[in-house]
């Protein structure tokens, strides 16, 4: 014979002060679970949504990311010979150079804080090789005019990126460039950055030099052959795949999920000490009443069952509303900069099935763990010896 539910719920609400405050611990703990769940998933995303498996990058040996390659002129155009490189219906090589460097925008919402924005100086055959990339406002920037497109996720995340604004670009930052389209990425890595002339910015930063080199192979079996003779005697660069890049800087985002573990562990154990001090206040000013069930026929697994419903009711209910808060910042766009390539990464903040599962994963484990020794105490309260205390 097991307690009714109603009688559970009956107790918690007689301790009310405590159990609030019990409720609001779980909470917390489930709204920042999700809030920095959300983060790492969201960088995974828009990393995960970046480039070709029929693209290979190449960067200087050494190299770890666009922002730290240096591909001198007479190394880039040794590339060119890569065997299985696809050409246009022109008959153009998919083949683009790319210079990478950053800038100072500042961030939209009046705080004042600046990010470090991507800023990709390409020639026109980038839009051929990167067939994710797709002007949905405006144009395209003409070849020698001082005009940038911005990715779609940079102009909603950072300030004065909307169409006919100006953004100072060049080592000075002296050089006033038009923004005249914004561009899709597919929510990829590239939709954070601003694109201009490749000519321009490399007179702009005094960089006679690109970070990259980005081609489209003709099918996947190219891939390694051109890979291959990249690294080999005759070009001696690193080369990848894009998706391979960019899986390389999600793994970084492996740190950050090693982080999270550990501070919502800690939080965790918190959160279990506070349910078990609530449910053995609620064990002690029970102690009659444990002892009276006893004397009208419920178990002590019964009266152990029933804390622990105590225990996962005001932690099931804690998770709901955790959850309902963390979905108040989500569908948001924030950023992150990047330790690899020293630029702002935009990304959405979304709650995951998974993150769902994690957090009601955490706030079951906790009920049960506050509400073990109190229960098991609750079931070994004597009942003779409570009914003479009362």
């Amino acid at each position: 014979m097991t307690l009714p539910l109603y009688y559970n719920w009956r107790n918690l609400l007689r301790r009310r002060t405590s159990s609030v405050l019990t409720f609001v611990v779980v909470a917390v703990l489930v709204f920042i679970l999700a809030v920095l769940l959300s983060f790492t998933a969201g960088i995974r995303a828009s990393l995960a949504a970046s480039g070709s498996s029929r693209n290979v990058i190449v960067l200087a040996q050494g190299a770890t990311s666009e922002s730290t390659s240096v591909v001198l002129p007479q190394e880039a155009s040794r590339v060119v010979q890569a065997p299985g490189i696809a050409r246009s219906p022109s008959g153009e090589l998919l083949l683009s150079h790319e210079l990478c460097v950053q800038t100072s925008i500042p961030r939209r919402g009046g705080d004042g804080g600046l990010a470090n924005v991507a800023v990709r100086g390409v020639d026109d055959i980038a839009f051929e090789v990167h067939t994710e990339v797709q002007i949905v406002e405006g144009r395209r920037p003409r070849q020698g005019a001082m005009e940038v497109v911005v990715g779609d996720a940079a102009r909603d995340r950072y300030a004065n990126l909307e169409l006919g604004n100006e953004v100072s670009l060049g080592r000075l930052e002296n050089r006033a460039y038009q923004v005249v389209g914004v561009f899709d990425a597919q929510g990829g890595a590239l939709e954070s950055e601003i694109w201009a002339p490749r000519t321009l910015l490399t007179d702009s930063y005094n960089r006679p030099f690109v970070s990259s080199v980005v081609f489209r192979v003709e099918d996947g079996a190219s891939v390694s052959q051109a890979i291959d003779y990249i690294r080999g005697p005759s070009v001696q660069l690193e080369a990848k795949t894009e998706t391979a890049y960019y899986e390389e800087l999600s793994s970084r985002s492996a740190e950050l999920v090693w982080l999270v573990t550990i501070l919502v562990s800690i939080m965790a154990t918190g959160a279990a000490f506070a349910v078990a001090n609530t449910m053995f206040a609620a064990v002690d000013g029970r102690r009659r009443e444990i002892a009276m069930l006893r004397t009208v026929g419920f178990s002590r697994a019964a009266i152990m069952f029933s804390f622990v419903i105590e225990s996962l009711l005001i932690c099931t209910t804690a998770c709901v509303v955790g959850l309902g808060l963390s979905l108040l910042v989500t569908g948001t766009r924030q950023d992150f900069l990047s330790d690899t390539t020293w630029t702002v990464l935009a990304y959405e903040l979304t709650i995951t099935p998974r993150i769902v599962a994690a957090a009601v994963t955490t706030t079951t484990l906790v009920g049960l763990a506050g509400a073990l020794a109190p229960a098991l105490r609750a079931a070994r309260v004597q009942v003779i010896e409570a009914l003479r205390k009362a």
